[in-house]
């Protein structure tokens, strides 16, 4: 076999491995979708049937609040302790994780910030309500009773 056979047999075998291992490997990294929510002084009508929402720290004075009709998150940031407050989410589909992210409001209280996503209307998201504190850069305390629901109706499964 010539030196140019050679190689260019090599080159087949090293492409066609990379082929492979490509075509083998788990799907990419999600990444984590960071949004801060557009200060708004008008929030929505959580308590009415298509929204989920949940206090950070068992409490209602900050809020994380799902709409279902538009795939908004709201956040209410309603005590002047100088965090902020977030909602962390992770949408689901299928039984995959699909995305993560987080939707934060940094205006200050007494404020609410809206972030506009897009989910599939037939999967779901488990989020919970968090205060966050950027002198440390921590989520403390969360809710932990997070829940999860569907994005069609906010619906808790």
């Amino acid at each position: 076999m010539s030196v140019r056979n050679f190689m260019r047999a090599l080159t087949a075998l090293v492409g066609g491995i990379s082929i492979v291992m490509a075509a083998s490997s788990p799907a990419a990294a999600i990444t984590y979708e960071k949004n801060i929510g557009t200060k708004t002084m008008v929030g929505p009508s959580y308590w009415q049937s298509g929204y989920w929402f949940q206090g950070a720290e068992r409490t209602s004075n900050n809020l994380g609040v799902f709409q279902a009709n538009g795939d908004k998150w709201w956040v209410l940031d309603n005590i002047k302790d100088g965090k902020s407050v977030v909602v962390v989410w992770y949408n689901y589909r299928n039984g995959s994780l699909i995305r993560t992210g987080e939707c934060k409001n940094n205006h200050g209280a007494p404020s609410w910030a809206v972030c506009d996503k897009d989910y599939y209307e037939d999967s779901t998201l488990w989020a919970k309500t968090c205060l966050y504190d950027s002198a440390t850069g921590k989520y403390d305390p969360c809710n932990v009773a997070g829940w999860e629901f569907r994005v069609s109706d906010a619906k808790v499964l």
